[in-house]
């Protein structure tokens, strides 16, 4: 049985080590490059702007129109659905809000992910919501339209205390 079991993962190990020397696989499209110069860049970081701006003003047209419904959203509460965040907009009340250093990283030619770092003030269901975060959302395009897919945010740490 043992005899068996070693040939079945060594067959497996050769087998997958032949793929990736496999010579006739097509070649990736080029990524593009990160460059504050990269209009698209800008786009998607202008997206990641008015996405806040409608959590902000409590757009929810605004908001449906640049995020995937079947999309999540990870943060110190949990994960969610976007369309389970959708129906509590009337619960979040942000007062400020600025994004900044803003960051664009390519999977491929149809996915990118921004990231950048929040600061604000404001509540979500009565709770302080934190700041500043680090937050990404992955953006891809679909039918010519780049939606937003998957965002999450990380509370930064706090200094440590001062002796």
């Amino acid at each position: 049985m043992k005899k068996v079991v070693w040939t079945l993962c060594m067959l497996a190990l050769t087998s997958n080590m032949a793929r990736a020397q496999d010579v006739n696989e097509p070649v990736p499209a080029p990524m593009p490059a990160y460059t504050m110069e990269n209009p698209l860049d800008k786009a998607l970081i202008a997206n990641e702007h008015k996405a806040h701006a409608a959590v902000a003003k409590g757009d929810k047209v605004a908001f449906a129109s640049l995020v995937s419904m079947d999309g999540w959203i990870v943060d110190t509460t949990g994960a969610m659905k976007v369309s389970d965040f959708v129906t509590m907009f009337d619960q979040v009340k942000v007062t400020s809000w600025k994004l900044s250093d803003e960051k664009v990283t390519w999977v491929d030619a149809n996915t990118a992910i921004v990231v950048s770092t929040w600061t604000g003030t404001g509540t979500f269901q009565g709770m302080k919501l934190p700041s500043p975060v680090y937050a990404s959302t992955v953006w891809t395009k679909k039918a010519d339209k780049w939606i937003a897919v998957f965002h999450q945010e990380t509370e930064a740490a706090k200094p440590p205390p001062k002796k």
